[in-house]
């Protein structure tokens, strides 16, 4: 996934980051001394580049993808889910590779609607950075 993004994101403004990268989320306008929410998403993708510093990313990503295994799915759905919609990321991913599946958050105001599920195969499209998508089958294909 990481592969595709990035070469699709070649020549464009935004920034594609992964794991390990500290994401410092704000309530307001604190301090970075104060800020105590910080995760680490497996998958980032921000426009606004100022957000990128020495110690990582202060501010929300516009998309998110999680990979799910038995020891995170549950953090990652009922703490972390909540800590990006209060921050504001535009689209969430959960990939599920054990069940191959796809839950899309997005949010509808300031918050998430329904998630959108689906098998991993076939074409996915980003909502928040327009013109990328993930094509299941050739990953999937380059896992086996």
């Amino acid at each position: 996934m990481l592969f595709q993004l990035r070469g699709a994101l070649d020549g464009r403004p935004w920034s594609i980051q992964v794991a390990p990268l500290d994401v410092r989320l704000p309530r307001a306008d604190e301090p970075d001394g104060d800020v105590d929410t910080v995760v680490q998403p497996d998958v980032l993708i921000v426009c606004d580049r100022t957000k990128l510093d020495e110690r990582g990313m202060r501010g929300a990503p516009d998309w998110v993808a999680e990979v799910l295994s038995p020891s995170t799915a549950s953090h990652n759905q009922t703490v972390k889910l909540p800590v990006y919609e209060r921050a504001g990321v535009r689209e969430v991913w959960f990939v599920d590779p054990r069940n191959r599946t796809l839950m899309i958050y997005r949010l509808e105001g300031a918050r998430y609607g329904r998630p959108a599920i689906q098998e991993l195969k076939g074409q996915t499209c980003l909502t928040a950075v327009a013109g990328l998508r993930v094509d299941w089958d050739r990953l999937l294909s380059q896992l086996m």
